[in-house]
């Protein structure tokens, strides 16, 4: 028998939004990308035993159960334009679709339950396969997946992990094997190069003055994840207790949004004063393949937390954190991301 290497792994998600947490998304409405982790999704079966229940006459289990599942994972790759789109439509939530062929436009908010907006994020299915069919080493579909974050990262230097973005999922614990998947053609990406970036934040524009050196935002959902086993919740294989309980919805919690930067530290920084004064502004952020593939992040209003000065490579450096904070008229945080993909989270 021949070895298994886990670069035979392929994967393929929804790129559409599925009707509710247990429909899986169809094979027309899933794109298949590469990764740069080696994580698998590993699906998790927890388990208790009767050890610590009286009448047995010993302390010892006699007896194991199948509690629950949980399901879900991490995918970290090269930031393109098309992942950008994913994300922030599937980790913000709210998507208003606008553009035509060859330039789709998604805008992307947060939801906010007190406009009318569901208090669950959107979902999509996640398949895993090595070797599908005859000789299968593994071919499992997870629907019911809801991105608990993302995170982007800009740094300095040449070559493509200068610009990566990360995204984290969690899934409903509901698991088909086999997935019925035939893995469609892989999803050509437009890559947004930390070379293209311009920045603005609290007024000062960090790269006509040369002086960024890296960036780091991130978003958090703190998906509710015990929330989603309430009474009647469901079962792995539908009406059997004895298979173990899946989650029926999967909502956010206390979000959180990050930014955080370095930059060339001179006679003219104003990282300390705005800190000492705390003073608010907006923070763009642009990233681009071309006219038609970009991602444009917008904190709405920002103060500065934390600014320290320090080195990088030799050279004096100011490490700020700043924190993201709710504007009255433009909320937290605006997504543009454009590509060619259409009906991403529709």
């Amino acid at each position: 028998m021949s070895t298994t290497r886990l670069q035979e792994v392929q994967i393929c998600f929804g790129f559409g939004k599925q009707t509710d947490i247990a429909t899986a998304n169809l094979v027309a409405a899933m794109w298949r990308l590469k990764k740069l982790n080696a994580q698998l999704a590993n699906p998790k079966l927890n388990t208790e035993n009767d050890a610590e229940e009286y009448g047995k006459g010993h302390e010892f289990a006699t007896t194991t159960f199948k509690t629950s599942w949980d399901t879900g994972g991490t995918l970290e790759k090269y930031l393109s334009a098309e992942m950008a789109a994913w994300a922030m439509s599937f980790g913000l939530g709210k998507v208003v679709k606008s553009g035509s062929a060859g330039n789709w436009i998604y805008t992307c908010t947060p939801l906010i339950p007190a406009n009318g907006d569901a208090t669950e994020l959107p979902y999509f299915s996640f398949v895993e396969q090595i070797r599908p069919g005859a000789g299968s080493v593994i071919d499992r579909l997870m629907p019911g997946c809801a991105v608990e974050g993302w995170t982007i990262s800009i740094g300095s230097g040449p070559g493509r992990a200068n610009s990566k973005i990360n995204v984290e999922f969690h899934g409903s614990g509901k698991l088909t094997e086999p997935s019925a998947i035939t893995m469609p053609a892989a999803t050509v990406e437009k890559l947004l190069p930390s070379a293209s970036l311009t920045l603005t934040i609290n007024g000062v524009d960090y790269v006509t003055s040369k002086n960024i050196v890296s960036l780091e935002t991130s978003w958090k959902n703190n998906v509710r994840m015990d929330a989603g086993f309430y009474p009647g919740s469901g079962f792995q294989t539908p009406g059997d207790a004895t298979t173990g309980a899946i989650r029926g919805r999967l909502e956010f919690g206390n979000r959180a949004g990050a930014l955080k930067f370095v930059a060339r530290f001179d006679h003219n920084s104003t990282e300390l004063t705005l800190l000492k004064a705390q003073t608010t502004g907006t923070a763009v952020i642009h990233l681009q393949f071309d006219a038609n593939n970009s991602l444009d992040i917008t904190w709405q209003k920002v103060a500065f937390a934390t600014a320290e000065v320090g080195e990088t490579d030799q050279i004096v450096t100011v490490a700020v954190e700043a924190t993201p904070i709710y504007d009255t008229t433009n909320g937290i945080i605006t997504a543009v991301a454009k590509c060619n993909v259409d009906a991403i989270c529709q």
